[in-house]
């Protein structure tokens, strides 16, 4: 019945064919290839930890800067004379948003600014020889303030257009070389790093029980040691801080966790590494550094004033990443059941040989005497013998039987005229029959 036979078939089982050859090389070939695999499939199971389920870090930073400066710097009133600063963390570092923090090591000071009319700095989009070249109104993106439409004398002969803004203007002078705070380079950063794997329930920081406060990193030397000289840090990035100080930059503080939370091999302190993050090569046109301007606004005489600072310095940007592992079974088991797949690359490679040596220019008789085909002739046997040729079937076919022949035979249908006796057709050896056994 259909029903049956359908039955009959969803309650089978299919199963590949495998011819096995009896060969010293093939077999030697299988081996070597089946142990490279077995040989990469196990160490990267072990260097790489695949038996382990990770997860990424998820840390929170905070930083402390320590370190005294002293500054002497000219005062542009009019007598020239020498001014001593002296600088501490409350006046070189400015807050920053993220796992970051602003060391100031150069800067341009304007005082006593407020607000009222005044000529611009001149340069040549602000020169002017007549009212006509200023523009009432006018608010120019590099400008300082908003044009009165006269233009006024500067100093001397040079004449620039008026504004309303901080005066007296801003002047456009170049970064104090050698660097005002270059003794920056001797202040430490204390940075506290606590990291967590939720996963894992796991929580640990980057400073040890009973640090020694007094220590300073040393990459060789003292690497768990949260303290860092800035200095330190750009030889350790091979540049040199008293260069970046004049114009600023922008330095990364990375810190790497692999964390191994397995019981019999457990792991898990940070390592550190410096890196340029800005483009040091860059043209002067292309505003290279890193700087900012911030003000002092107090009251003097009843009238609001402010000091402009433009500020150049060296932003730290501390990168955390990293990851947890512990032991899973289920990543274990799909690693194995993922690698398995390449020991099949050894039945492809030997396929391939047997293939290509049994091809039709070795199996033909192009070459008979050449030495290089006599790999072929085994080649053959085990290409018969593993591949089997299927000629389609064709509808047009006939068999024939004369009663004056003995044998049977095949003709094409499509060959035929009128009658049988126009075609003699193919031959077709008779099959004998095995005798009964009694």
């Amino acid at each position: 019945m259909p029903g049956c036979s359908c039955w009959n078939d969803v309650f089978q089982y299919e199963t590949n064919k495998v011819t096995r050859i009896q060969s010293v090389n093939y077999g030697t070939i299988k081996w070597v290839l089946h142990m490279i695999v077995f040989s990469y499939v196990s160490f990267a199971l072990v260097s790489d930890k695949m038996y382990q389920r990770k997860e990424p870090v998820i840390s929170s930073v905070h930083t402390k800067v320590k370190g005294v400066a002293e500054v002497r710097e000219e005062v542009a009133d009019g007598t020239k004379k020498a001014v001593q600063r002296v600088f501490d963390t409350a006046d070189y570092t400015l807050p920053l948003q993220g796992n970051s923090f602003f060391v100031m090591t150069n800067y341009l000071r304007t005082e006593g600014q407020e607000q009222r009319l005044c000529p611009q700095y001149p340069t040549p989009r602000t020169l002017c020889s007549s009212d006509r070249g200023c523009k009432k109104g006018w608010m120019d993106p590099q400008s300082k303030g908003i044009q009165t439409g006269r233009c006024v004398v500067y100093s001397g002969t040079k004449k620039t257009c008026e504004v309303s803004a901080w005066c007296p203007i801003e002047a456009m002078e170049e970064a104090p070389r050698p660097a005002l705070l270059s003794s920056a380079e001797n202040f430490t950063v204390l940075i506290k790093n606590n990291i967590d794997f939720p996963g894992h329930n796991y929580t640990t920081r980057n400073i040890l029980p009973g640090l020694n406060t007094s220590c300073t990193f040393h990459k060789m030397k003292n690497t768990q040691c949260p303290i860092f000289r800035l200095g330190d840090i750009f030889q350790d990035a091979g540049d040199n801080f008293s260069d970046v100080a004049i114009k600023g930059g922008i330095m990364g503080i990375e810190i790497y966790w692999d964390c191994n939370l397995d019981g019999w091999s457990h792991h898990c302190r940070p390592k550190y590494s410096f890196r340029r993050l800005d483009d040091k090569t860059a043209n002067e046109s292309l505003y290279p550094g890193y700087n900012f301007r911030y003000a002092k606004y107090y009251r003097e005489n009843n009238v609001e004033k402010r000091t402009l600072i433009k500020v150049f310095g060296i932003r730290f940007d501390i990168l955390v990443f990293g990851t947890g592992g512990k032991f899973d079974i289920i990543n274990l088991i799909v690693y194995i059941g993922s690698t398995l797949s390449y020991f099949g690359l050894a039945t492809v490679f030997i396929d391939f040989l047997i293939n290509t040596y049994s091809s039709a220019l070795c199996r033909s008789h192009v070459y008979p005497r050449c030495t290089c085909c006599e790999p072929c002739a085994a080649n053959e046997y085990y290409y018969q013998k593993k591949c089997e040729a299927v000629v389609e079937p064709k509808r047009t076919l006939k068999y024939v039987s004369f009663v004056d022949e003995p044998h049977i035979r095949m003709v094409d249908q499509q060959l035929l005229g009128k009658s049988l006796q126009d075609v003699k057709g193919q031959k077709i050896p008779e099959v004998t029959k095995s005798p009964a056994v009694s």
